[in-house]
């Protein structure tokens, strides 16, 4: 009777030594994927800095062509399943074949211009949602 206590005492010991190893495993599996997914929105942040200063010389480059405005810039960077799109918006204008239309007859382009760039940055996006990391931000742009 004494040997079958035992068996069973190191059965459940067993049982439980396997399943807090499991457990261990299962909680450290997760740091990887949480540093990368920092990394990844780390990295998000740092696109959406740089290419705030990037749609200004969007902006610049078609006026230097020529063009008076632009609609929207679309990107593959820095993979080529990430997605960076920035769209531009004249609330006192309409942007059409790369001229800007006047919609407000009482508003002076040249000296009332105003342009809003609103910026999407798409990154990992071939994965599940959740693997995602999606920002946007909106700002004033005000050319002289």
């Amino acid at each position: 009777m004494k040997k079958a206590y035992i068996l069973l005492a190191s059965l459940a010991l067993l049982a439980f030594f396997s399943f807090t190893l499991i457990f261990y495993l299962k909680q450290t599996s997760y740091i990887p994927k949480r540093l990368k997914d920092t990394i990844l929105h780390t990295q998000a942040q740092i696109l959406l800095q740089d290419f705030k200063e990037l749609s200004k010389l969007f902006l610049y480059e078609a006026k230097l062509q020529g063009k008076d405005c632009l609609e929207s810039v679309s990107l593959n960077y820095p993979n080529a399943n990430d997605f960076i799109i920035i769209r531009y918006f004249y609330p006192l204008g309409k942007c059409e074949n790369f001229k800007l239309t006047q919609l407000n007859t009482d508003a002076n382009l040249s000296k009332d211009k105003l342009i809003i760039a609103h910026i999407n940055i798409l990154l990992n996006s071939q994965n599940a949602v959740n693997d995602e990391i999606f920002i946007q931000d909106t700002f004033t742009l005000y050319p002289k």
